[in-house]
């Protein structure tokens, strides 16, 4: 009897001590990264885990500051198209009058969008993806991750050639509004062009998610969701300006109805109803003239 007592007792020990390694044992949540690294990969790398670590924060870090940032100040300088030729131009001449403008540009802008790409373009190549093996929603957004920034090598490399470079090819910079709307009269560019927004915004956006792991802001799955949610809403929001500002340029010249923020010349009234106005007024009477009889 008493050794039948001990069986279930030690059964029921044994399967709570199951139970509670496979609750540690756990798959991860659907916003947990889950891109690993095998004992080869680490070898080819020629990298120590915490050597890795460094390098991914590192990754993560240079993605929100300052390509981010600057991405955001790209888009929002470039909404000055939907105004019109003038006040995109006006812009234009303003940021190529900055002082230190190479320093800014070489520092600020394209070193960092190098080491981003590089390590990016590295991790993509190490990475092990596993979202045939599990069903989880983020392996899928882990692996939209990569393929943007692919395309954003490509993408990013020929819109610099294009803009910032474009006087090596022989065009004229001094009107670049004119230069662009000329280029997105081509509707295949402009299509191109429109993706690389939005893969720009998606990047920047789920990036967010990464940053926010690597740097310990979101632990809880709770948390998690939350800046997830939160990429998501950020890469609408820059997806929907970046558009916008190319329907400044568009095929249409604009006429697309892109979002005049800022214009107030649509709300001022027509130049030919000022004018028809100004004719309807009739003229203050002339003073009397004096005469040598007026004493």
């Amino acid at each position: 009897m008493w050794s039948k007592i001990r069986m279930r007792v030690g059964r029921r020990i044994a399967a709570r001590a199951v139970s509670s390694q496979r609750r540690r044992a756990s798959p991860p949540p659907p916003c947990a990264p889950v891109a690993q690294r095998s004992t080869k990969e680490a070898g080819t790398m020629g990298l120590t885990d915490r050597q890795w670590f460094t390098l991914r924060r590192l990754h993560s870090l240079s993605g929100i500051l300052p390509i981010g940032v600057f991405l955001a100040n790209h888009f929002f300088i470039n909404s000055f198209a939907v105004g019109g030729q003038e006040p995109f131009n006006e812009k234009v001449h303003f940021l190529r009058s900055l002082p230190y403008l190479v320093l800014i540009e070489t520092f600020g802008i394209f070193v960092p969008i190098a080491f981003h790409a590089l390590l990016g373009v590295l991790i993509y190549r190490e990475a092990r993806f596993n979202n045939r093996r599990l069903s989880y929603a983020h392996n899928y957004m882990f692996t939209l991750q990569r393929i943007s920034g692919v395309v954003l090598v490509f993408f990013i490399t020929y819109h610099v050639l294009f803009t910032r470079f474009a006087h090596w090819f022989g065009h004229d910079t001094s009107d670049m509004y004119t230069l662009l709307h000329e280029k997105f009269a081509n509707p295949w560019l402009f299509a191109i062009y429109v993706v690389g927004v939005c893969a720009a915004s998606f990047h920047l956006g789920n990036g967010l998610f990464g940053f926010s792991i690597h740097w310990g802001l979101a632990t809880s799955r709770a948390g998690q969701r939350r800046v997830a949610r939160l990429g998501m809403v950020v890469a609408l929001v820059f997806a929907l300006v970046g558009i916008n500002a190319l329907l400044g340029f568009g095929p249409l010249g604009g006429r697309l109805g892109p979002v005049r923020i800022f214009n107030l010349e649509e709300h001022a009234p027509p130049q030919a109803a000022v004018a028809r106005h100004a004719e309807s007024v009739p003229a203050p009477d002339a003073p009397a003239a004096a005469t040598e009889d007026n004493r």
